[in-house]
């Protein structure tokens, strides 16, 4: 049982991870929950807004 708790935590847990802007090339650092945003995330150089619940990929 100790074993599913700890891999349940794993995936509900939230990550920070920088990306390149798509429309400056600048970093824009996102929230990811399981491969997907988890909030929206701006660029902060040109404005270009990351959408929640995007696989990052997408991107």
């Amino acid at each position: 049982m100790s074993v599913a708790v700890g891999c349940e935590n794993a995936r509900n847990m939230i990550t920070i991870k920088e990306i390149d802007c798509p429309g400056c090339g600048d970093d824009i650092e996102v929230f990811v929950k399981d491969g997907r945003t988890a909030g929206e995330a701006v660029c902060e150089s040109c404005g270009y807004t990351v959408p929640e619940n995007m696989h990052l990929e997408e991107v």
